[in-house]
């Protein structure tokens, strides 16, 4: 009875919070989400892609260890930027003896290059809560160009954790032959879509700033 009790009170506190939510056109820090370094919150952040496998289907794979930072300017998104790693070795199939093969040397190579990495150089708004972020993704030591549509989908003061959170949608797309990742081409498409859900939240912790590091190389 006890853990129903503290149940329905979670969520009327988070229904609560979500009435009163700013928009992201309107977020100016005023709410409690002010500018400054966001951690990405790991367990709510999701990086998958996809690619058409010999004509059949699009196999969905996902990246478990995305770590970084998001220097927010909340007064005007074009200041902000981002600094993502990905483990290489943390990507995962559904098949086990795949996911072994993607961090072996035929794709990724996972020990010589243990890292993904994106930075970002520009952001172009399109809208109150969109716009094109632009930068370079780093896979196999390879670096090049990476557009992504961003959609802002909110930026509010946890009603449950009563710390700043941003959220955020983005969808992008990469030829794996430029990173020499080309096996298979053409019968499984050199063409890659991504698609990334992606949580913020302020301060920075040693991990985060850690990552953020390592895609911006300075370690």
């Amino acid at each position: 009875m006890r853990s129903t009790l503290v149940f329905t009170s979670i969520v009327a506190l988070w229904l609560a919070g979500c009435g009163q939510a700013e928009s992201p056109a309107s977020a100016d820090g005023t709410d409690g989400v002010p500018s400054g370094i966001y951690a990405i919150d790991r367990e709510h952040t999701y990086l998958s892609f996809s690619y058409l496998h010999q004509g059949f289907s699009y196999p969905l794979l996902r990246a478990t260890d995305v770590m970084g930072e998001l220097q927010f300017d909340v007064g005007d998104m074009t200041n902000s930027k981002i600094d993502v790693t990905v483990a290489a070795d943390s990507i995962r199939t559904n098949v086990a003896h795949f996911d072994k093969e993607l961090a072996s040397r035929k794709f990724f190579n996972a020990e010589k290059f243990p890292h993904i990495t994106f930075t970002t150089n520009r952001y172009e708004p399109t809208s109150d809560s969109e716009g094109v972020l632009h930068g370079d993704v780093t896979i196999r030591g390879i670096s090049k160009p990476l557009e992504l549509a961003v959609t802002f989908n909110d930026a509010i003061l946890h009603p449950v954790l009563e710390v700043p959170v941003l959220g955020f949608s983005a969808t992008g797309s990469l030829s794996r032959s430029d990173f020499g990742l080309d096996r298979f081409v053409p019968v499984v498409s050199d063409t890659v879509e991504l698609n990334i859900e992606i949580e913020f939240r302020y301060g920075s912790t040693d991990d985060s700033a850690a990552a953020a590091k390592v895609a911006r190389n300075e370690v």
